[in-house]
């Protein structure tokens, strides 16, 4: 090639090769992720599936009905005795209740049962006489309540246990003042207080909660007593008109809690489920709600 070509195969060459290059360039494929796609997260594990049961049936006052804790046994804690129409506490409860009768069973940690009731009354494992047994309590499944007939189940409310952690227990101010008050009516003594429960549920069908407080005033000379120690209810929430639902024996270390309610009579009013708790021990019982006023059916459990 002679030199006086060399121009013109550098112009040649400057139009040229990018035109090539543009074309090389539009004929590569598009380059792909070599990453794999993401693969969606597997969905969460259900768990067992809650166990359905028929809890249909007939409701007091259409039959009589039983409510129950349970500790090893179903210990006969209140009933509704169609047969008198009233109220009633005491182990002659049980008797309501037939052989191979169903009742349903439940606890705060979401276990559930419907069993039917085994031949004969065993102690329970406190020692109280005429509780009824069923298998699987002989075989030692736990529960906290049950009731007689299994219809009555969907209408009991247990209440959390978190409403008597301490965090769940702490009050507002004017519950505080509330509080301090009422048991000052118990005893005129303006020593500090402790809360040991918060917790709201309706137990008269108004749409409005009513405040339960489990509440002590403590003893300045010795910390392992109180000098009151009650479970106070505010209708609908009123401040203004607590009421003392129930008090523990004075100078004591026990105390009083609400566990749940259920209407047990179907008057459209729910009875109050309540524990109290003593050194080495506790105890339950039904306390009716009539006019506002706590009534207290029958004597502790277990010997509270």
């Amino acid at each position: 090639m002679t030199r006086s070509h060399l121009p013109t195969l550098a112009i040649f060459c400057a139009l040229a090769l990018p035109l090539f290059a543009c074309a090389k360039k539009e004929e590569e494929p598009a380059k792909k992720d070599d990453k794999p796609a993401a693969e969606a997260p597997p969905p969460p594990d259900p768990g067992p599936a809650e166990p359905r049961f028929d809890l249909s049936g007939p409701k007091p006052p259409q039959t009589s009905a039983v409510v129950f804790a349970v500790d090893g046994a179903l210990l006969p804690l209140a009933c509704f005795d169609q047969a008198k129409g009233a109220l009633v506490a005491g182990s002659g409860c049980g008797d309501l209740v037939a052989e191979g009768s169903e009742v349903y069973m439940e606890s705060s940690f979401g276990n559930k049962a419907l069993e039917k009731t085994n031949p004969g009354k065993r102690d329970s494992m406190c020692g109280d006489k005429n509780a009824l047994p069923t298998a699987g309590l002989e075989g030692g499944a736990a529960f906290d309540w049950a009731v007689f007939p299994k219809s009555l189940g969907p209408e009991f409310v247990q209440m959390n246990p978190d409403t008597w952690s301490d965090r769940g227990a702490r009050l507002e101010e004017a519950e505080t003042k509330a509080t301090q008050a009422a048991l000052m009516s118990i005893r005129n003594a303006k020593n500090d207080i402790q809360s040991k429960q918060k917790a709201t549920v309706d137990i008269d069908g108004d749409g409005k909660d009513e405040l339960f407080v489990s509440a002590v005033m403590l003893n300045p000379s010795d910390p392992e007593s109180y000098l009151v120690s009650a479970l106070l209810m505010a209708p609908g929430g009123d401040l203004e008109q607590v009421k003392v639902v129930d008090t523990a024996k004075r100078g004591s270390g026990d105390v009083i809690r609400l566990r749940g309610v259920v209407d047990l009579d179907g008057d459209g009013t729910r009875e109050l489920w309540t524990g109290i708790t003593f050194d080495g021990g506790n105890g339950d019982r039904i306390v009716q709600v009539v006019d506002g006023e706590a009534k207290p059916l029958g004597k502790w459990t277990c010997g509270a």
